[in-house]
């Protein structure tokens, strides 16, 4: 059994995609896995599952799909994230508030160059590490102009994005 993380695109935004952190616990139980955990309202999710993490991500992305909710799953190993939080973030520094910094994870791996390629609005920053898009919103996220549909667009790839507090729970609970 491994410790897998679940990371929904686009769930309880406003009355778009709802599903109660409730229900995504039971259909995680449906498919056999074991210790559902979530973390807020917008589709994180931790458990275990005797599976590798594009079988799961494909499992619960059908599952959901059974229940009316078509999107995308981004899922990652405990390992992972718990290496990811250990790692910190690359923009972390004194002074910076930990809501200007989000992580970006991609559907499929995207590579260095197309993210360093990537034109960045209004101040903002990107680096690609560990597989993740490291994102710094000098000016808070909020209001910019570097969305997940903007890094869709340019990465090739659909993309969840978490604030770095989000991250290091979802570790810690990992």
């Amino acid at each position: 059994m491994s410790t897998f993380v679940a990371l929904l695109r686009a769930v309880n935004l406003g009355s778009h995609a709802r599903l109660p952190m409730a229900r995504l616990r039971e259909m995680i139980g449906e498919l056999g896995w074991q210790q559902p955990r979530t973390y807020l309202q917008s589709g994180n999710a931790v458990f275990t599952a005797p599976a590798d993490a594009m079988e799961v991500a494909a499992a619960l992305r059908e599952r959901l799909a059974a229940e009316g909710l078509v999107t995308e799953v981004m899922v990652r190993t405990g390992e992972h994230l718990q290496s990811l939080a250990a790692a910190g973030h690359p923009f972390a520094a004194p002074g910076v508030e930990h809501t200007k910094l989000q992580v970006a994870f991609p559907l499929h791996p995207v590579e260095a160059h197309h993210v360093a390629a990537m034109p960045l609005p209004g101040g903002e920053t990107a680096r690609a590490a560990d597989g993740e898009v490291f994102l710094h919103y000098p000016d808070g996220v909020g209001r910019s102009k570097l969305t997940t549909a903007h890094l869709q667009r340019h990465l090739g790839t659909p993309v969840t994005c978490r604030n770095w507090k989000t991250v290091c729970a979802l570790a810690q609970m990992c």
